[in-house]
């Protein structure tokens, strides 16, 4: 009997791993920003005085890699085609980083993330509100606060955009999400110089 029930565990374990469903590999890997596609601006920004970037807050489902469709009723389901290269939240907080740094300009006021250790003057904290892809548009909002690290005085911001596209969510869609997401991460950037000097106190660089 117990001869019996040994040549037959093998088979039962095969029979188990058999049975294990595929992952799910999707059809392509987005990026925000990269060496060839900078987020596109007309004029570069100039901050008065060094700033912390941190990484955005918001619902685990929009901060991850996941690329999210909202359905006319409001429900919410994952893409299986497509996925952020890495974090949403980590993207987006590179993305800004990338819009406000000057590399050829050494007498620019720093811009680095929070997890740098470093202490800036201002510290940019901010929220993804919204980040889907819908039938016919995709939808990125943002909103957050600029403060002085010395004084405590803070500013508010909030950007949405609507980018329209035509075909399918997992193709256009996610480019309308992505050009709506650097629209949306360069209409805060271009605010931020008036509203850092907007702060009583200013110190200097």
């Amino acid at each position: 009997m117990s001869a019996k029930r040994y040549l037959l565990l093998p088979i039962i374990l095969a029979g188990c791993v058999s049975v294990l469903p595929e992952p799910v590999v999707p059809d392509g890997l987005y990026r925000l920003t990269s060496a060839t596609n900078q987020i596109a601006a007309s004029e570069p920004v100039s901050l008065p005085a060094s700033l912390a970037v941190f990484e955005p807050s918001g619902s685990d489902l929009l901060l991850g890699r996941s690329l999210v469709f909202e359905e006319a009723d409001g429900a919410l389901k994952l893409l299986s085609s497509a996925e952020w290269s890495e974090a949403a939240s980590r993207q987006f907080q590179s993305a800004m980083i990338d819009r406000l740094s000057s590399p050829g300009d050494v007498d620019s006021p720093a811009v680095f993330s929070d997890r740098f250790g470093a202490v800036a003057k201002y510290e940019l904290q901010w929220e993804i509100r919204d980040l889907v892809i819908r039938d016919d548009e995709a939808v990125v909002s943002l909103r957050g606060l600029v403060s002085q690290f010395r004084s405590g005085e803070v500013r508010s911001f909030e950007v949405t955009v609507r980018e329209s596209y035509i075909g399918s969510p997992g193709v256009e869609g996610v480019k309308a999400l992505i050009k709506g997401a650097r629209e949306a991460v360069d209409g805060i950037a271009v605010q931020l110089p008036d509203l850092m000097n907007s702060m009583q106190d200013q110190p200097e660089r």
